[in-house]
């Protein structure tokens, strides 16, 4: 259904505006900073895999013939922009978008933290599965599904580095008794 599609990429749109105006007010100094290009990497990739679903959605090829489909697609998108909002409120300052650790950084074991090590993520990969599903293509769903967790997983093991690094056995009996994505799972 093309208004779902139109509503799902005014909303990416919307959301990665608001969010990155956000997350960017909070970007670390040279100092704090241990991301090697998990940000680069996230901020061209990114991009590139949205444009090319965008196109795809445009085109017949890979269309999904089920509007409910799509609908449910934005309802999951919205969870997850909720889910990544409200981890990025509570863990507050210490929520950067290039790999930090800040001079009094310390574990947050409490809110959506407790349940996972990078619940931000986890409500980023909702949204983008359901924008990819509202888009009403399924090789817009394969491109997103492939490329976006891929550069999270990437953009993970260097944060979990950085933060063992710095915060060691704190950081490990936290990473020992908290999945790190996927809730009783992964």
């Amino acid at each position: 259904m093309p208004i779902v599609r139109d509503i799902a990429i005014a909303l990416l749109f919307t959301w990665t505006f608001i969010d990155g105006f956000v997350v960017f007010r909070r970007k670390t100094g040279q100092t704090e900073n241990r991301d090697r290009s998990s940000l680069r990497l996230l901020m061209i990739a990114s991009p590139l895999t949205w444009a090319v679903s965008i196109g795809l959605a445009f085109t017949s090829i890979g269309a999904l013939q089920d509007p409910a489909l799509q609908m449910v697609g934005l309802l999951v998108m919205a969870i997850g922009i909720v889910v990544r909002s409200t981890a990025i409120a509570q863990l507050g300052r210490f929520h950067t978008p290039n790999v930090a650790v800040l001079t009094d950084h310390q574990v947050k074991a409490t809110g959506l933290y407790r349940v996972v090590r990078h619940p931000s993520y986890l409500g980023a990969l909702i949204a983008f599965a359901g924008f990819a599903l509202a888009l009403g293509n399924w090789l817009s769903l394969l491109s997103i599904m492939m490329v976006i967790p891929a550069i999270y997983m990437h953009r993970i093991r260097e944060e979990e580095s950085a933060l063992t690094e710095a915060l060691g056995d704190s950081y490990s009996e936290y990473c020992r008794h908290t999945k790190r994505l996927i809730p009783w799972i992964y």
